[in-house]
């Protein structure tokens, strides 16, 4: 459920520039939504740091060569109730080459 939210929702970054600006919305919009869940008992953790991580940029999921070829490169952690281990998401759009 998580997975495919996230790349519904990181879809539409698709047109924005591969840049730190969009980087940022990507893991605000993504933590707030992990936040939520991390809320609701979905996921486990006395914060919500010990519950998820979102990563996205330069350097952290992504190289120089990616940004310039278009690959935007998210990658999810969390710490699920059930089935009681981390889980890692990684996933990637084609956005416009620079």
């Amino acid at each position: 459920m998580v997975e495919e939210s996230a790349k519904k929702a990181t879809f539409a970054f698709v047109f924005e520039p591969n840049d730190a600006n969009t980087w940022v919305k990507i893991r605000a919009m993504l933590e707030n939504y992990l936040t939520l869940l991390w809320r609701q008992g979905a996921l486990a953790g006395a914060k919500p740091e010990h519950a998820f991580f979102v990563k996205c940029g330069l350097g952290q999921t992504m190289t120089a060569q990616d940004i310039l070829e278009g690959r935007l490169i998210v990658e999810i952690g969390m710490a699920a109730v059930r089935p009681a281990e981390f889980i890692i998401l990684r996933f990637m759009h084609k956005l416009q080459e620079s």
